[in-house]
């Protein structure tokens, strides 16, 4: 009997393992697309950036000749007679507000420059650090992973994600299915519950029902096991032949056999 139900979770196991690798292959190839485009994007900013720091050079190389002639004037007029005095003050009016102008624009390339350097650290930083926007690929990919390994706190958060934001994938009836499984793992049984039924009544026409209602009456041969014992009588008589009635009688049969006396502390 113990033989016959490990062998149908085998089968069962099998099953849900090709959808897990397909998502894995759709993993990579996603990878690859987001590395594609933040190259693409690098590119682009780093041609931009080019001619950015080839114009402010150009304009640093032309403040430096305004700063040369600059001097050039401030010793020109050293160099007038005293008799020019007025001509001379006039002139060095001149030259400080031309001073003043070039000083200024020292300035403004030094931040200009700057700006233009933080931004290519950022956008070097985002190359190598770059995820894409979590889409329904990835919330299901990542919410699968956690149930596989076991995490249930994780898979449960994850896959309500997944519903909320997108309740009409059509993944969605699995992730109601696998979001029960995870809560009954944690023994949040009429949680768990709910997810079954929601599977039941939103997915009539589904093959999902088979497994929501097989699903329903595991999970409640814990903490309900006569109400156990009636869903998975359901389960038989609604899908006779299938996988799922041949797991639920096993289960029947387990809990439906006379317990063992308990043998006395001596």
């Amino acid at each position: 009997m113990n033989i016959s139900l490990a062998a149908l979770l085998m089968v069962l196991a099998a099953a849900s393992a090709y959808p897990q690798n397909r998502d894995i292959l759709q993993l990579q190839r996603d990878m690859v697309e987001v590395q594609a485009r933040v190259k693409q994007l690098q590119t682009t900013v780093d041609q931009d950036n080019a001619v950015m720091k080839g114009l402010m050079e150009k304009l640093t190389d032309q403040a430096n000749v305004l700063s040369g002639g600059m001097q050039k004037i401030s010793q020109t007029i050293d160099g007038l007679k005293t008799q020019n005095d007025a001509t001379t003050k006039e002139l060095r009016t001149i030259l400080t507000t031309l001073n003043g102008t070039v000083k200024e624009l020292e300035e403004g390339l030094s931040s200009a420059r700057n700006q233009v350097n933080s931004i290519a650290r950022e956008l070097t930083t985002l190359k190598t650090t770059a995820e894409p926007l979590a889409g329904p690929d990835d919330l299901w990919r990542t919410a699968n992973v956690d149930y596989t390994v076991g995490n249930w706190d994780l898979a449960v958060g994850g896959f309500q994600e997944f519903l909320s934001k997108y309740p009409n994938d059509l993944r969605a009836a699995d992730a109601h299915l696998r979001l029960g499984d995870a809560l009954a793992a944690q023994k949040k049984y009429e949680a768990a519950f709910a997810e079954f039924d929601i599977v039941l009544q939103k997915y009539p026409e589904s093959d999902k029902t088979r497994a929501a209602l097989l699903k329903k009456g595991l999970a409640q041969a814990e903490p309900d096991p006569p109400q156990a014992i009636k869903t998975l009588n359901e389960v038989q008589k609604k899908f006779p032949g299938t996988s799922e009635a041949s797991i639920a009688g096993a289960k029947l049969k387990e809990l439906q056999s006379p317990q063992r006396p308990k043998t006395p502390a001596r």
